[in-house]
């Protein structure tokens, strides 16, 4: 076989192909009573580290693109459980009644299922993307944290500024002064002082920021579903049953994330603002509003 010419080596480096992997870790735990005396319940808790990688530059170093899993929730609880009133005949209370009294205090059973887990990571990004995304993806360097966590603010509600529930507040821009441009143009832009605002700063040119893949944190996810049923047992072969569910007893609201994510975005009143509950909080799903129903059965 003849050597490739000098003049026309290439050199392609290193290059990952579709063949990444994820990564799963967890403690899980579970606790349960089977029915004694009307009452039963099992009890799931996961303590878990998901990580992957993110596609938009795993080919150019896994390093950086190596982050939390944004469909795993690190805690989550989950308790469930079943109890049948001690009332009414063959109970341990009022095991004489009647038929015309058991049919009033007898037959009633509470189920109750309760969830929460933490919130869902995600990846914020800047408003000064064009001056280093061609590097890869659009991240600060950061030398803090920035605080997050819901809050109602209605200052700006009559001014246009910031109304709402917002999940971070944004900092100033990291963008060069317009005196400083207009000073030196003509100049090359990459050796200037890179901008700074708060814990972040813009990465040197050709540089990708350190903030990692996926290190924030959304809100968390809690929601409560009970039922309330009572059976009649009008004789041996007929059953009547009436049923009340209410799903997210509570009303509590599972919060999406901030659908603008842009960290030194201060002035824009939609930076950080949390406008939604989460996707999948369709009539019925349990994270959506309190959805109440009623049922009557008969069983023959």
């Amino acid at each position: 076989m003849l050597p490739t010419p000098a003049c026309c080596a290439v050199d392609l480096g290193n290059y990952f192909g579709n063949d990444a992997n994820n990564e799963y870790e967890s403690l899980q735990v579970s606790a349960e009573k089977r029915v004694s005396w009307g009452f039963q319940f099992l009890a799931h808790y996961t303590f878990s580290h998901s990580y992957q990688y993110d596609s938009n530059y795993y080919a150019v170093d896994p390093r950086l693109a190596f982050g939390p899993n944004p469909f795993n929730r690190n805690q989550v609880f989950l308790w469930s459980a079943i109890y049948e009133l001690p009332f009414g005949k063959g109970k341990k209370f009022m095991s004489d009644a009647g038929r015309a009294k058991d049919l009033i205090v007898g037959g009633w059973q509470i189920t109750n299922t309760t969830s929460y887990g933490t919130g869902l990571p995600f990846t914020p990004n800047i408003a000064e993307c064009g001056l280093i995304e061609d590097a890869g993806p659009c991240r600060p360097n950061i030398t803090g944290k920035l605080s997050t966590g819901a809050q109602t603010i209605t200052s700006g509600c009559n001014t246009g500024g910031m109304c709402g529930t917002y999940w971070f507040t944004p900092v100033a821009p990291l963008s060069y002064p317009q005196a400083e441009l207009n000073a030196n143009i003509g100049v090359d832009s990459c050796s200037f002082a890179r901008p700074v605002s708060g814990p972040l700063s813009l990465p040197a040119c050709g540089q990708i920021g350190n903030m990692g893949f996926n290190t924030y944190w959304g809100p968390h996810a809690f929601y409560d579903d009970m039922s309330l049923t009572k059976t009649f047992n009008i004789t041996e072969r007929y059953r009547a049953q009436f049923r009340f569910d209410a799903y997210n007893l509570f009303n509590h609201p599972v919060l999406a994330l901030p659908g603008n994510q842009c960290l030194d975005c201060l002035g824009n009143s939609s930076a950080g603002q949390i406008t939604d509950i989460e996707a999948d909080s369709a009539p019925g799903a349990p994270i959506g509003m309190r959805q109440l129903q009623f049922g009557f059965k008969f069983v023959f």
